[in-house]
């Protein structure tokens, strides 16, 4: 799964990756992203391919009790397999920039947060558009979910889940409006095994009040922890 991650890009950097979409002048470092906070989020509009900061965090429809719950990782293969998670899917799809992401190894007295990031500096993961309903106003926004898959390798170790992360060249293809979930499936697969960078980072990470490089800098090791 992915439940935190972090964008640490600058905006030249984004523009000369993909040229064709009009960033934000204003683009701050993001270290710890949790859920419910909003995201960069890039999606197709005609011809254009907008970006902008949309809330992490589908609403789903309140079950018998009339609860309602967000979704912010729906399973690729929950998507493929029917229902209103594949409209989603055969819906409008969103590309999710991101520098690194964390997921937390080990037991519950002693998990360690970890930090991926890819060889190439910066990733995106593939992402489905939905919405969400204030509960306050009754306004609808648009709100972003974050597909997962099977792990590779070197997250195997780690978790059971990964976020899609598409190769560079899948980008225009995911955000296609004329794709199909049957085409996309392709996609929806685990990254190469090369492609990550893992490293222990800081349990500052768990409190999302904690938004700043020191997220990222591994702690000194405790004794009796084990090292990684």
């Amino acid at each position: 799964m992915c439940g935190r991650y972090g964008f640490v890009v600058t905006r030249p950097s984004l523009a000369a990756t993909l040229p064709h979409v009009d960033f934000p002048l204003i683009l701050p470092p993001r270290w710890n992203i949790a859920p419910s906070q909003d995201v960069l989020a890039l999606r197709r509009a005609g011809e254009r391919t907008l970006a902008e900061q949309l809330r992490w965090g589908i609403e789903l429809p309140a079950d018998a009790s009339g609860r309602r719950r967000d979704l912010i990782n729906l399973r690729s293969e929950t998507a493929l397999s029917g229902g209103w998670l594949r409209r989603l899917l055969e819906g409008q799809r969103v590309l999710l920039p991101a520098s690194h992401f964390f997921e937390w190894r080990g037991g519950r007295q002693q998990r360690q947060p970890m930090a991926i990031a890819h060889r190439d500096g910066l990733m995106a993961f593939a992402g489905v558009l939905g919405r969400r309903v204030d509960p306050g106003t009754g306004e609808v926004t648009p709100a972003v979910a974050i597909l997962t898959c099977p792990p590779n390798r070197v997250m195997a170790e780690i978790h059971s889940r990964m976020p899609v992360v598409l190769a560079r060249d899948a980008w225009e293809r995911w955000l296609d409006p004329r794709a199909t979930a049957a085409e996309l499936a392709g996609l929806l697969v685990p990254c190469p095994d090369d492609a990550l960078r893992v490293r222990p980072a800081s349990r500052l990470v768990n409190d999302p009040r904690h938004d700043g490089p020191d997220v990222l800098e591994p702690e000194p090791a405790v004794q009796g922890e084990l090292p990684f």
